[in-house]
């Protein structure tokens, strides 16, 4: 039987990557300032670049749980 073990480490960088793509959505719906096409363009692909690092993070993260075998006496 295999077991799935979440590593700290993961958990909290998939919480952070999560976080900061929640509060950059937030700054665009909500600005905290008035803010130039470019920046608007430039906070836009910044979100793209962490969901994308996310989605990487969460397939290489699969991966090594998959891989990962843990003894089971149950």
């Amino acid at each position: 039987m295999k077991n799935i073990t979440m590593d700290p480490t993961a958990t909290t960088m998939e919480y952070i990557i999560k976080s900061a793509i929640y509060e950059n959505k937030m700054e665009l719906i909500t600005p905290s300032r008035e803010y130039t096409d470019k920046e608007v363009a430039y906070i836009k692909g910044y979100i793209q670049s962490l969901e994308d690092m996310l989605e990487e993070f969460t397939l290489l993260n699969k991966e090594d749980l998959l891989s990962t075998y843990k003894i089971c006496l149950n």
